[in-house]
């Protein structure tokens, strides 16, 4: 996207929190992003700092909090429990030995942080929830369903944006509505926007235009998804994005050290 001259501004309306913030900041991320488009906006004028395995997480993090006495604001990031999840499933052994280890990381990393007055706070970005392949559905199967779009579906497998041609939404509605059944609630888009489900605060301009139209919001434990030319056909277990429980549910753990 870069090379076409597409900036991370042009896309996010909102500037760096950490810019924001009037203490010093430092951002301890993966080395393969620490580096992309995206972060550098995300982090603003943040100190990056990278790592490469997970004792190298902690590593940085604790020596990001020791480098000085003074006031600051540490964000640490670790991805590996997310792509383990979407691609071996949240409950998956894989995914729960990743999770062991996590936790035996933030221990170590309160050891190592004793007696420097450090609130530690954990949390995620989001829940998750396993989606077995029998419970995947392609668009493609909807009789004249992707005739009837503008623009592939976009947002998540398991609350899909639909761009619908103009004076068609009605009928892609009533369309879905048959062919999905109980397996899914679709409401127009603007139904959502109404009801409060992006949250409080001012919306981004362009929010009602990326929402499209029609909203395809799966059930249990469904998702629905469709594929360019040339797009890898990889299936997603571990999903999230939904109106589930778990999904909407995250950790917030608080220790002292």
């Amino acid at each position: 996207l870069s090379a076409r001259g597409l900036a991370p501004c042009d896309v996010f309306a909102s500037a760096s929190l950490f810019d924001a913030l009037d203490t010093p900041t430092t951002v301890v991320t993966w080395q393969a992003i620490v580096d992309s488009q995206y972060n550098h906006h995300h982090c603003g004028r943040a100190t990056r700092v990278a790592y490469d395995a997970l004792e190298g997480f902690v590593d940085a993090t604790a020596t990001a909090v020791r480098a000085s006495n003074a006031h600051k604001f540490i964000y640490a990031y670790w991805p590996h429990y997310d792509s383990i999840s979407h691609g071996h499933g949240c409950t998956s052994p894989q995914a729960l030995a990743q999770f062991a280890a996590i936790d035996a990381a933030f221990a170590d990393l309160l050891t190592r942080l004793a007696g420097t007055d450090t609130t530690v706070i954990a949390t995620a970005d989001h829940g998750f929830m396993d989606s077995p392949p029998d419970q995947s559905i392609d668009l493609s199967d909807g009789p004249g369903l992707a005739a009837l779009l503008r623009y592939p579906l976009s947002g998540e497998r398991r609350i899909a944006w639909c761009q619908v041609q103009d004076g068609r939404v009605g009928e892609f509605i009533a369309r879905a509505r048959d062919w999905l059944g109980d397996r899914a609630e679709v409401r127009a888009s603007n139904e959502l926007l109404e009801e409060g489900w992006f949250g409080p605060g001012t919306p981004h301009p362009q929010l009602a235009e990326r929402i499209g139209d029609v909203a395809l919001v799966m059930r249990d434990c469904y998702t629905i998804k469709d594929w360019v030319p040339g797009e890898s056909r990889h299936l997603h277990i571990g999903n999230h994005g939904g109106a589930s429980e778990d999904e909407m549910r995250i950790p917030l753990i608080v220790a002292n050290a």
